[in-house]
């Protein structure tokens, strides 16, 4: 930030600030000195691209060969484009690659799977619109040695966090005597105090009931749906520590890009639903993640 007074008659000696001339002179020079100014910030912004115009933004773009769409890619994703650009440098390895993977999708929120017999690297992951897809597959190409076939996967990641509290109850009242009895004004019985043996803050819930509930959430997940339209009942299944995994492919006979995805029970009522971007140049297999753990509930004392 430029701290710069364009205020100019607050600069002057006070005898001549009551002076009409000087006050007169100061008001015709100050949109000057405030353009002026707004030019010293521009520069200062463009110094740095999470602050840049749209100048700068082009002049980097050409610099780095990005042919941009202005018309469908905002001014914070040209940003954030320009810095993955220019901080991906080698030497190249897979932790690299992992810490790459951190900065653009988030840590957690990725899978990557290496299959070195075929020498192919899949990544597993939500990609949020076309353009972060299309940056993530140009980051990976650069990044992974010529001989190794990349291939980007859709997995979208839903957790659901369980927890446990306890009390009993101490003491309570009949808030009526028999004959005085009016209906639904009060209950018939009031708790006088509630004791909290264990809060939801600490462990209790044992792995083999999160994977009983792991194995009734598989069973009720009976087919997908893709665009709102196209339901596909061929999934695939895997449950490993309280993590169900629903895999299916998806054709570009039945779409040439996904932008929803939903799970579906047998009575067609809709357990999941994600807004996606998904290009179907060929058979696509899409992968749904559903974590269930126990979590802490901050509501809990």
């Amino acid at each position: 930030m430029i701290y710069t007074d364009t205020e100019l008659c607050k600069l002057l000696p006070p005898w001549y600030r009551e002076v009409l001339d000087y006050q007169a002179l100061c008001q015709a020079e100050q949109p000057v000195f405030q353009d002026i100014k707004m030019q010293m910030q521009a520069v200062l912004d463009n110094f740095f691209p999470q602050t840049m115009d749209v100048s700068a933004v082009e002049q980097w773009e050409d610099t780095l060969h990005i042919l941009a769409d202005p018309d469908s890619e905002t001014l914070d994703f040209r940003r954030w484009r320009i810095i993955n650009r220019i901080s991906t440098k080698p030497p190249f390895t897979l932790q690299f690659l992992y810490n790459k993977l951190d900065e653009l999708l988030g840590k957690g929120m990725y899978t990557v799977d290496v299959d070195y017999g075929n020498y192919t690297l899949y990544i597993y992951s939500e990609a949020k619109d076309q353009q972060q897809a299309q940056e993530i597959i140009f980051t990976v190409n650069h990044i992974k040695p010529a001989h190794i076939v990349f291939i980007f996967r859709q997995s979208l990641q839903i957790d659901l966090v369980i927890n446990e509290a306890i009390g009993y109850s101490r003491g309570g009242n009949w808030n009526y005597n028999l004959g005085q009895w009016a209906l639904g004004v009060l209950p018939f019985g009031s708790v006088l105090e509630e004791e909290v043996v264990k809060t939801a803050n600490e462990s209790s819930i044992q792995q083999s009931f999160i994977n009983g509930m792991t194995a009734d959430a598989a069973a009720r997940i009976t087919s997908a749906r893709i665009n709102g339209t196209a339901v596909i009942n061929a999934l695939y299944k895997t449950q490993q520590d309280g993590v169900l995994t629903v895999s299916y492919t998806v054709s570009p006979s039945t779409a040439e890009t996904i932008t929803q995805v939903e799970l579906l029970a047998a009575d067609g009522t809709v357990l999941t639903s994600a807004s996606v971007y998904i290009p179907v140049p060929s058979v696509e297999t899409v992968q749904h993640r559903i974590t269930l753990e126990e979590g802490v509930n901050h509501g809990s004392n």
